[in-house]
């Protein structure tokens, strides 16, 4: 024998021809003895006859049967078994045996050297051939079921691991359902402020323990980029660059090394840059933020497609996997929705032309969570409420005399560009924004009414070449910066702008909003609640500087912070800082508002001026009126009643609250607040704002009021239908995890505390209501954690994460945690026992508990889904995960030597092999078939 021959491992089943030559004998080796002549084996023999004998390792040869249970123990310093496997078939390879293996819990198969292999008994052949259960077994198979349990749940959920959240029962559903569906092409559609990237990011970590997401493609709106990368950061996904600021590609192979992409949705349209993009390797997942900006319409049977939407058409051939995020998908226009769900099936075209006449189909394509739906653990809503107050401006002779010449100017400006036809459209552009100014208020109509003068006067050709933004946030501060054409809109303009100018100059002297803004509002929130934080939103940045100098005038230079769509990403996260730490007021714009999240520090907002757009004002409420909000919000909306503008705008929120009312109260919702919410955002998408208060500069109010009334009706047919359609899409449903085997926070502590006894690790003292567990380590547990020489040998543990947080030098154990990790090793390993047990339980009555692991994979092969279930057999009856198997994984199990016979186990069994097999085939569907199941553990009760 050669010193590179193997030597079978100790439990390694070995044949040897019989003297007579009859026939082999089998057995198992017990010792390896060092001979001078070479390795010998102790062997226990089994068959044909039982007898004991030392052979030399090189006399004998594989004893292993097909169906065997075996476990990889290959030998080597950093080589990692393959598991507990089962013998498929055999084969000689150059005078090699070797063994072929099914690792049902890897989901691979390997030939390997039979020497490296040692027979195990698993727990289905342990019950049924009723092996007396011992005393010390109860616990341990308590701890090997929880194991499997915590393990799976993460997996699936991804609410376990290091995650700098406490997820949200509806997040982890939505998590749950999109994993369990086997299919990961969804349209994720949750209101604003249920946490769209909270789920993406639990989403993410559970594909990525998965090993199914090596390579994604996160595409975001341009100022999200740097946000997004942060947020991912909270879910231990931190490996995100972002395209055209962390890196650039010089070559196609360059994206070989950037397997984790973040870029904007405008930086990828352009022709250089998607070029570049599709030279990339395919990718595992792509997501598009905000997927509702993906536009295609259809006009008879021509499409008409943005460049947005073509990116991701272009990019669809680049994974198998889309990810679309959007809380207003639909938007009222059914064809743009059409488009949006064929990008995530286009194998499903035809299907979703005839969409009308089987919405059903959404059930496994879109999944929506309603703010009135969503509540926290405890079933409490998560949401307090908001209290909205319109403060009224009152009237002034310097307003109305303004507003009055204000009209006559904006009549003049549109008759001239309505008589120069499609040439005279940046006029009546002009005239609006104009509007959009003044309604803002005096400082900002003054500023632009004077640059339009000088432009004027000083003959400068500049003309109005603009680049529009594509994202509607940014129009505001795009439109104060407008250049215009330096000739007179229609004769006598200039003197009409001195006019105007010298008016708005009065009543900036005389601002009755801004008083209003900083004495009864501003002024009476700081007297009665002293350093409360504000959050303040207009449209314009002149604005907001002219509300930065009032309340520096009133509250000090250091009050007063700004955000807006100028502002780099760190500027404004820098900004947000000093408010939520010393400020008093955070005012934005529409743009510096995008994407942030104020609802820890602050709870009341002011709306200095009233968006034309009513879904911008749920947006705006948004920041703070999302999960995380402890207090009820409180909402000031500033109106100014003396202009006829106003006066649309009010008539037109006052028509929009009641119709929002009407649709409320039909829906048999506990809490309707989320849901009145929910509708305006449908309703507002649906009203052409700018073309009503067009038609009031030429129609007067009353013909606007019976437009506001017809596009009302047509925006509630519109919504209603809308709410039709996506009544059929998934939801939170805790229904849905009804065969699941839910764990919590207590199972967590209840499995440390259990495997802390049975591995040696002292528990000194329990505190905080017990949440706090103080354990001293032995010695030898240290190199096995993975611990230092020199770390201290006790610990301040853990499983609740607000805990961990507050309290510095205290440990999580989540299932990042070293700690965990080695428990969890230590109770999954085979030797630990805990395979078969007996026990006692009140609320179990007699039978037995089984534990299993089913799993499911693609037509391809490729696993999709794993579930761990516990099946209770009682009178031949049969339950899955009942409540009383999961408070009984809660307790220390306390065991009885007993033994059934072979018979009565096989009776039981049975029972239990029938359900779970039911289960096997109930959750299967056109993405999923069986692939295996797995016993893990079997009990008596008795």
């Amino acid at each position: 024998m050669t010193e590179h021959t193997l030597i079978p491992a100790i439990g390694c089943w070995v044949s040897q021809l019989l003297p007579s030559g009859s026939g082999d004998r089998k057995g198992v080796v017990k010792k390896i003895l060092r001979a001078e002549t070479g390795a010998e084996l102790e062997v226990n023999w089994l068959i044909p006859e039982r007898f004991t004998s030392c052979v030399a390792a090189s006399k004998v040869k594989s004893g292993f049967t097909n169906g065997m249970d075996v476990e990889d123990v290959t030998p080597g310093a950093g080589v990692s078994s393959l598991g507990i496997g089962s013998v498929m078939q055999q084969r000689v390879l150059a005078s090699s045996e070797q063994v072929l293996v099914d690792f049902a819990e890897s989901g691979e198969r390997h030939w390997l050297p039979y020497q490296n292999l040692r027979q195990v008994r698993r727990a289905k052949l342990r019950f049924l051939n009723a092996q007396k259960a011992e005393p010390v077994d109860a616990e341990r198979l308590r701890l090997r079921l929880l194991a499997h349990a915590i393990e799976t749940w993460n997996e699936n959920t991804g609410v376990l691991s290091h995650l700098d959240i406490d997820p949200l029962p509806h997040q982890i559903h939505l998590v749950h359902h999109i994993l369990a569906s086997g299919n990961y092409n969804w349209l994720i559609a949750d209101d604003v402020g249920l946490g769209k990237t909270i789920e993406t990011g639990m989403l993410l970590h559970a594909l990525n323990q998965r090993g199914t997401a090596k390579r994604v493609l996160l595409v975001t709106p341009a100022g999200l980029t740097r946000q997004w990368q942060e947020e991912l950061c909270r879910f231990d996904l931190d490996d995100f660059q972002i395209y055209g600021e962390d890196f650039n590609i010089n070559e196609a192979r360059h994206w070989k090394m950037h397997d984790r992409v973040i870029g904007s949705l405008d930086r990828f349209k352009q022709e250089g840059h998607l070029e570049s993009l599709m030279q990339a390797d395919e990718w595992d997942l792509i997501i598009f933020d905000e997927g509702h900006r993906l536009s295609r319409r259809q006009y008879g049977l021509k499409l008409t497609s943005s460049d947005r939407y073509d990116l991701a058409a272009a990019l669809r051939s680049k994974t198998k996997h889309l990810l679309l995020l959007s809380a207003t998908p639909h938007q009222g226009l059914h064809d743009k929705f059409i488009a949006l769900l064929e990008l995530l099936r286009p194998d499903r075209h035809q299907e979703l032309m005839m969409l009308s006449l089987k919405p059903e189909i959404l059930h496994d394509m879109i999944y929506r969570n309603h703010k009135a739906d969503v509540t926290d653990a405890e079933g409490n809503f998560i949401f307090q409420g908001k209290i909205t107050r319109a403060m009224r401006v009152p009237a002034s002779a310097h307003s109305s005399a303004f507003d009055g010449t204000l009209q006559s100017y904006l009549r003049r400006g549109y008759a001239a560009s309505a008589a120069q036809g499609r040439k005279g459209n940046p006029i009546g552009f002009v005239m609006t924004v104009y509007r959009k100014l003044a309604a803002s208020s005096s400082a900002a109509i003054h500023n632009a009414l004077r640059n339009r003068l000088a432009r004027l006067v000083n003959e400068r050709n500049e003309v109005f070449t603009a680049l529009e933004p594509t994202d509607e946030r940014f129009f505001g501060e795009w439109e104060e910066q407008l250049s215009t054409d330096a000739k007179e809109f229609f004769d006598g303009e200039i003197h009409l702008l001195e006019t105007l100018i010298e008016e708005a100059a009065s009543l900036k002297d005389n601002d009755l909003k801004l008083q209003l803004f900083v004495n009864d509002v501003i002024g009476k929130i700081q007297h009665s609640h002293p350093g409360e934080k504000v959050l303040i939103f207009t449209e314009y940045r002149t604005t907001q500087q002219y509300l930065r100098e009032a309340l520096n005038n009133r509250f000090g230079d250091t009050a007063v912070e700004l955000i807006n769509g100028s502002m780099k990403h760190s500027e404004r996260r820098e900004a947000i800082a000093r408010f939520e730490d010393k400020g008093l007021f955070l005012i934005s714009t529409e743009a510096g508002g995008e994407g942030i999240n104020l609802q820890r520090h602050c709870h009341i907002v002011v709306n200095y001026d009233l968006p034309w757009n009513p879904m911008r004002l749920v947006q705006r409420i948004g920041r703070l009126y999302r999960y995380g909000q402890k207090l009820k919000v409180l909402v000031f909306n500033i109106h100014q009643t003396d202009t006829m503008d106003q006066q649309i705008i009010d008539l037109m929120y006052e028509r929009i609250d009641s119709v929002v009312d009407d649709m409320a109260q039909v829906q048999k919702y506990e809490f309707n607040e989320g849901l009145k919410d929910e509708i305006l955002g449908e309703v507002a998408e649906l009203i052409d704002v700018e073309d009503i208060l067009l038609a009031a500069t030429q129609e007067g109010i009353d013909r606007t009021r019976e437009r506001i009334d017809e596009a009302l009706r047509q925006a509630q047919s519109a919504a209603a239908k809308q709410r039709e359609l996506f009544a059929h899409a998934a939801s939170g449903n805790p229904a849905e995890l009804r065969h699941e085997l839910v764990i919590t926070q207590e199972h967590l502590q209840s499995f440390a505390l259990g495997m802390f006894n049975q591995v040696g690790i002292e528990v000194i003292e329990q505190v905080l209501k017990d949440q706090l567990i103080r354990i001293r380590l032995p010695e030898a547990a240290r190199p096995k954690i993975g611990m230092s020489l020199k770390a201290s040998l006790r610990l301040d543990v853990t499983v609740h994460r607000e805990l961990a947080v507050s309290r510095p030098g205290v440990q999580l154990l989540d299932l990042n945690s070293s700690l965990m990790k080695y428990l969890l090793r230590e109770a999954l390993s085979y030797d630990f026992g805990g395979h078969i047990a007996a026990f006692k339980h009140p609320s179990l009555g007699s039978g037995a508990v089984f534990g299993a692991m089913l799993r499911w994979q693609s037509q391809q092969g490729k696993r999709m889904r794993q579930e761990f279930v516990m099946s209770h057999v009682e009178n031949g009856h049969t339950l899955l995960n009942s409540e009383v198997v999961g408070r009984w994984l809660l307790e220390p199990a306390i065991g009885l030597a007993f033994q059934s016979t072979p018979e009565q186990s096989k009776v039981i069994f049975a029972c239990a092999e029938s359900e779970i097999n039911q289960r096997l085939e109930s959750v299967s569907n056109r993405y999923l078939m069986p692939e295996s199941l797995q016993w893990i553990a079997a009990s008596w009760v008795v």
